[in-house]
C-alpha cells in the first residue's frame, strides 16, 4: 500500500491548501476513522460498504484500512458527481490494491440519478455529503413519489439538500446495517420540511446517535460538524447524544 498511502498523502496536502474546494473530495483521516468504527460497532462482518458522495474515496478506503477483507465480504461501492473526483476515487482504489472486481465507483448525481439501486441494501454506509447545497427539490414534482423520499412525506428544500442525502442513505441501508453521515448542524434545528423529515426519522426510531465534532476539522470551513448515526434495527427507542466538540 506504499503507493496508495503516498497518493492519499498528496491528496490530503492538496486538500489542505485548496480551501473550500478541498473539502469537496477529502475527509480528514481522524473523521474517516471514526465513521468506519461507528458503522462496525457490534459487527464481525458486513456485506458491503457504500458512500453515496464518495469524493476521492477516502471514507471507503478507511474501511479497508480498519478491517480485513473477509470482514467486508462484497466490496466497496460509491458514487461521485464530479469527474475529477470520480477519477481520483478510482485511482485511489487501484493504488490501495483493491481488485477491480471488488469496487464499483460510478459517476452521476446521486439524488437524481442513483447508480447502485441493484446493489442495495448495504450493511455499512459512510458519507460526508456536501453541506446545504441546492437541488431541484419540489421543482421536480415526481420526486415526492421516489421510494427514497416518499416515506417522510416531504422533500428537502431546494436550497438545502442535506436531508435528501440522508433519506437516500436510509433507503439504501439494510435492516441490520448502520449509516454514519457527517452533517451540517443546522439540520437539527431548522424548521419547515426539514423539521417534518427530522420528525419522521425520530418517530420511526432510526436515529441511533448524534455526535457533535469540534470546529476546524474540515478543509475550507471552520464550522463544527455533527455525525448522524442511523440504524433500522434498534432494540430500544433511545438516541445517544455525544458532545465531542471540546
Amino acid at each position: 500500500d506504499a503507493f496508495g498511502d503516498a497518493y492519499e498523502f498528496l491528496i490530503s496536502n492538496y486538500a489542505s491548501n485548496a480551501g473550500k474546494s478541498g473539502g469537496e473530495f477529502f475527509t480528514p483521516q481522524t473523521v474517516s476513522k471514526l465513521l468506519a468504527r461507528l458503522v462496525m460497532v457490534g459487527k464481525d462482518k458486513i456485506n458491503k460498504v457504500y458512500d453515496p458522495t464518495c469524493g476521492s474515496g477516502s471514507l471507503l478506503l478507511q474501511m479497508k484500512k480498519q478491517y480485513e477483507d473477509h470482514i467486508l465480504e462484497d466490496g466497496f461501492f460509491g458514487q461521485e458527481i464530479n469527474m475529477t473526483n470520480y477519477n481520483l476515487a478510482r485511482m485511489n482504489m487501484f493504488l490501495h490494491n483493491i481488485n477491480y472486481n471488488n469496487f464499483d465507483i460510478k459517476r452521476g448525481d446521486t439524488l437524481l440519478n442513483p447508480q447502485h439501486l441493484e446493489e442495495k441494501p448495504f450493511d455499512a454506509i459512510v458519507s460526508n455529503p456536501p453541506y446545504s447545497v441546492k437541488w431541484v427539490g419540489d421543482g421536480e414534482p415526481t420526486l415526492i413519489n421516489d421510494d427514497r423520499f416518499a416515506p417522510a412525506g416531504k422533500l428537502a428544500p431546494k436550497s438545502k439538500a442535506d436531508f435528501a442525502f440522508i433519506m437516500h442513505s436510509l433507503n439504501h441501508l439494510s435492516n441490520k446495517g448502520r449509516a454514519a453521515i457527517v452533517c451540517f448542524p443546522g439540520i437539527f434545528y431548522r424548521g419547515g420540511a426539514e423539521k417534518t423529515i427530522r420528525q419522521y426519522l425520530v418517530d420511526n426510531n432510526f436515529v441511533e446517535a448524534v455526535i457533535s465534532l469540534p470546529d476546524n476539522l474540515f478543509f475550507g470551513t471552520s464550522i463544527a460538524t455533527t455525525i448522524l448515526v442511523l440504524a433500522k434495527n434498534k432494540l430500544e427507542n433511545k438516541t445517544l447524544f455525544i458532545d465531542a466538540s471540546k
